[in-house]
């Protein structure tokens, strides 16, 4: 999947994606209300659209493989997720208690996908 299919005014292509379709069902946003579930994935869309990557492609990034052949997580990937993160909540001139709610929503993304991540707690 590419950037384009996370553009326009649907969330039809990036709904299909295989990883946003994991990450909704693990995270119980299937049964969130239209504007939640919208809203969440308008965020994911807009990561997609400031990173120029499709959301398998996001969790891609934070997998390598190993020398036997077997799946991993990528230490370095997933640092480098998780600065993009920072410099997208950043981006959107967030701070406080609103910007780590956010940067968690999209950490949640990575993590319903199989890709540890803890960021600051939220308190407020």
């Amino acid at each position: 999947m590419t950037v384009a299919d996370c553009s326009g005014g649907t969330f039809q292509g990036i709904v299909e994606s295989p990883s946003v379709q994991r990450w909704l069902r693990s995270a119980g946003l299937s049964s969130a209300s239209e504007a939640e579930r919208a809203d969440t994935i308008d965020l994911l869309r807009a990561l997609c659209e400031f990173t120029g990557k499709g959301p398998d492609d996001l969790v891609g990034e934070c997998l390598r493989t190993t020398k036997s052949g077997d799946r991993t997580i990528s230490a370095k990937g997933r640092r480098r997720a998780e600065e993009t993160i920072e410099r997208f909540v950043e981006s959107r001139c967030l701070t406080g208690h609103r910007a780590v709610v956010t940067a968690n929503k999209l950490r949640g993304f990575l993590i319903h996908n199989g890709i540890f991540m803890q960021g600051p707690a939220s308190i407020g």
